[in-house]
């Protein structure tokens, strides 16, 4: 199973970034994790049809991490797709999402696909989809609003991918992480609502978390800074996410 980040930014944007999300790539079919700038763009570099997107999970409604689906929508009716697209969202978000493809009107385009939302409890954990090997499980995240991160498990290999979230208990409590994606939208300072690079380092224990990858990042930030100032056994396992950066799991 392959993972691609499609972006790598805070909420401002970056000027060699758009704004956090990633496809999961599993045999033919993909998910992909929130929607951020050009997926159009970025699936035809990948050489991904939208035919292959099988669904989308919305991590939260905060626009940088929404504000790509019309977008995607359009290609998938521009290709003639006619499988259904599911798209899971907390059950708190699922009016306002029914009422934004209303706004897009995607019913006079016509779009010829059915759109079809699963709502799971994001205080809770909730399991998504379970595929063979594969399975996505929601768990709360410490942000504003209905927020979750994602557990990823791919035969015997865990991924977990934070979302926007301060410090979370959640994730310092399991038991072994092989790939951790954390937001780092500072450095050094905190910020309510999110995690700096050196709050990963201190808070988590690294020592059950074989690899950990920044992203929702600010350009401005002092990374290098941070990672610098750690002993090898730490600066070796922290990557800084870079758009189109691959992880295998």
């Amino acid at each position: 199973m392959e993972i691609t980040l499609l972006g790598t930014a805070c909420a401002v944007g970056g000027m060699e970034r758009d704004n956090t999300y990633f496809l999961i790539q599993n045999s033919e079919d993909c998910t992909m994790v929130d929607v951020g700038g050009s997926p159009l763009s970025k699936l035809a570099k990948l050489g991904i049809s939208v035919h292959q997107v099988k669904e989308v999970i919305f991590t939260h409604f905060h626009i940088d991490h929404v504000y790509g689906l019309p977008s995607l929508l359009w290609g998938m009716w521009l290709a003639g797709r006619t499988k259904p697209l599911i798209i899971y969202c907390s059950a708190e978000n699922e009016v306002q999402l029914k009422k934004w493809l209303e706004v897009i009107d995607i019913h006079q385009w016509p779009v010829l696909f059915e759109v079809q939302i699963h709502t799971y409890a994001w205080r809770t954990e909730s399991l998504l989809l379970k595929e063979e090997e594969l399975e996505i499980t929601s768990f709360p995240s410490l942000h504003l609003g209905p927020t979750v991160g994602l557990k990823i498990q791919y035969k015997d290999k865990v991924l977990v991918y934070s979302a926007d979230t301060q410090p979370n208990s959640w994730i310092k409590e399991q038991q072994q992480i092989d790939i951790l994606i954390h937001e780092a939208t500072t450095a050094e300072r905190p910020l309510v609502n999110h995690t700096s690079l050196q709050e990963i380092i201190n808070y988590y224990p690294l020592e059950r978390i074989d690899q950990v990858v920044a992203v929702h990042l600010t350009d401005t930030e002092p990374y290098d800074r941070v990672l610098e100032s750690q002993v090898s056994a730490i600066k070796d396992k922290i990557s800084i996410g870079f758009d189109f950066m691959k992880i295998n799991l």
